[in-house]
């Protein structure tokens, strides 16, 4: 019977913001008879942050061809009757799991009970966490094929199963080094990211390292991408932190050394906003010493 257990013991997602409950929620209607999955995927959490989600289930007393999940085994009647002994692993550093009940009987036709995941995880990854538990069986193999649970008296079967839930903790991709606006003359900023080991992407990066002259003037999207794999994580998870930030083109000014509003193009220098004092955006002075020769003076 272990073939058959986990399919009818799949569970069904929904959300929970109440850390350490959850309310089992009927989903019978949605499935067949004896059962079945709604939603088999949690919520992705986030490492190092306050984690909570749950899963829903359902189990009956409606008996069942076990044909249909398991073709060798057509004609025999099926009931699952009680689930117990809830036991849990593969869940990541931080995150620990219970039901709302520590045993489900279909005896009064129907059982709903919830699985919860609470807690700060510490480890990130894709978690194929394993959920095992006993049940106990009523089987019918002499019903002559019919798939009703009728004939000659139940055969108990107590078994254990198990079934994968899959949890995604993603990594902290967050980093520090940028403010901004800068201008296109600012010296190259160092970008320090919260978890090492990921890749920095964007206009005028190198390495780990933002440079407004080689970003250029305007808006950029500098974005940091972390894929990590901890504990029991059987895959990485990835993540990205973007920041936009704004580079001013740099303006050439040249000295006006005698004031007269003209300037030296063989002295200048680049900045962003208005010129500093002393210079002007003119380089046509022949002659920065003097302010009666430029090329504004009135002919000798």
């Amino acid at each position: 019977m272990k073939q058959i257990l986990p399919f009818i013991f799949f569970t069904l997602l929904y959300l929970n913001n109440i850390s350490g409950q959850c309310t089992p929620v009927d989903c019978s209607a949605s499935l067949p008879p004896f059962g079945g999955i709604c939603d088999t995927t949690f919520i992705d959490g986030n490492v190092n942050m306050p984690y909570s989600d749950f899963e829903s289930f359902v189990i009956t007393n409606n008996c069942f061809d076990a044909g249909l999940i398991d073709p060798g085994q057509a004609g025999t009647g099926v009931i699952i009757n009680d689930v117990y002994n809830f036991m849990f692993s593969g869940l990541p550093a931080g995150i620990t799991a219970a039901t709302d009940q520590p045993s489900y009987s279909s005896a009064g036709g129907m059982a709903n009970g919830c699985i919860a995941l609470t807690g700060t995880p510490t480890e990130a990854g894709i978690f194929a966490a394993t959920a095992d538990f006993t049940a106990d069986v009523g089987a019918y193999p002499f019903n002559g094929g019919s798939g009703a649970c009728t004939g000659f008296g139940p055969v108990g079967t107590t078994s254990g199963a198990n079934y994968a839930l899959q949890l995604i903790i993603l990594p902290d991709a967050s980093f520090s080094g940028l403010a901004g606006p800068y201008c296109e003359t600012d010296p190259a900023l160092t970008l320090t990211p919260t978890t090492a080991g990921g890749t920095f992407t964007g206009p005028g990066v190198s390495g780990n390292s933002f440079d407004p002259s080689l970003a250029g003037a305007g808006t950029h999207e500098i974005k940091y991408i972390l894929s990590v794999q901890e504990g029991a994580a059987v895959a990485p998870a990835t993540d990205s932190t973007s920041i936009m930030v704004t580079v001013d083109a740099a303006v050439t000014y040249y000295a006006d050394t005698d004031n007269d509003g003209y300037g030296d193009i063989n002295n200048s220098m680049m900045t962003c906003g208005a010129a500093p004092a002393g210079f002007v955006t003119d380089n046509t002075d022949c002659d920065d010493t003097d302010m009666n020769i430029n090329p504004g003076a009135a002919e000798a």
